[in-house]
């Protein structure tokens, strides 16, 4: 018999060993210690109330666990993991696990859902189809660990003036929208940075990123999330070309990488293939509509 129990009523101890137990064998080590996990719950505003824990005849099975966000009077939700533990898999527990989140969905009056899927997980992406989800988009992470020549930087164009600040402070361009990738957005980015892109006094472009510096106070690596000209902006790929230069420091010999760039941003790929990124590994986007109660 399979049954469930929200997160909220497990000590978080066991909640993080059926994490890591459920995700073992996957494609990606998706495991952590304890206190990364519960980072995690914070950084990505994962709801325990609203995360379930499955059971079969008792014996802990999978966990399904959720986001949920409000947007311009739309309620969003979105799978922030699922996995099934190595003895469950292959009994169809994972149908019967997004059924189950589905209902909660329906309870919490979601009208959309998102989730993420490794692209060569042929499995785990028919059974999300078979619940609702499409893909609506492919998403890249890209890595760099070569240096950047300071030359690279001398040829973005002068016709752009760059205003850096606080990750927080994106939110603040006209075009900017919180996006169907959560993790990507400003609100998600601990201790992040922007750049906003001008021509003249008009924002053309942002873009969102991370440092991270070693003990010593030396640049080790930088993370870009997003980048975004203004809608029909004429020379896009420019724009994009300018906050890149900015974000990933030519003349730093530092790990590089670009997180869940959508492909559909062509422009964005493309400058970052002229900058040597290269794709270490591609998930699917993909969404589920709701008539919400």
């Amino acid at each position: 018999m399979i049954t469930y129990k929200p997160l909220s009523e497990l000590p978080i101890r066991e909640v993080s060993e059926l994490w890591n137990h459920s995700f073992e064998g996957y494609m990606v080590n998706a495991s952590m210690p304890l206190d990364r996990f519960i980072a995690r719950i914070g950084n990505d505003g994962l709801c325990m109330e609203r995360s379930l824990a499955c059971y079969m005849d008792g014996v802990p099975a999978g966990i399904v666990m959720n986001s949920f966000q409000e947007e311009d009077g739309v309620k969003i939700a979105r799978n922030g993991g699922t996995a099934i533990a190595p003895d469950f898999r292959g009994k169809g527990i994972g149908k019967n696990m997004m059924e189950k989140n589905a209902e909660l969905y329906e309870e919490q009056g979601v009208h959309r859902a998102y989730l993420e899927a490794i692209s060569t997980n042929a499995p785990a992406i028919r059974l999300y189809e078979s619940v609702g989800y499409e893909i609506i988009d492919r998403l890249l992470i890209m890595t760099n660990e070569q240096s950047i020549e300071e030359q690279r930087a001398q040829d973005a164009s002068l016709r752009y003036t760059l205003v850096r600040s606080l990750a927080a402070e994106a939110a603040s361009v006209a075009f900017y929208r919180s996006g169907e990738v959560w993790q990507t957005d400003a609100s998600s980015i601990k201790d992040g940075e922007c750049v906003i892109v001008y021509e003249g006094e008009e924002q053309v472009g942002y873009g969102l990123f991370k440092r991270v510096f070693d003990a010593q106070g030396r640049l080790a690596a930088i993370t870009l999330f997003r980048c975004e000209a203004a809608p029909g902006h004429p020379d896009a790929e420019a724009v994009m070309r300018t906050a890149v230069l900015e974000m990933i420091q030519p003349g730093y010999t530092c790990k590089r990488s670009a997180f869940n760039i959508r492909t559909s941003n062509q422009e964005l790929v493309n400058v970052l293939q002229e900058f040597g990124f290269t794709i270490s590994m591609e998930q699917v986007l993909m969404i589920h509509e709701y008539s919400a109660i």
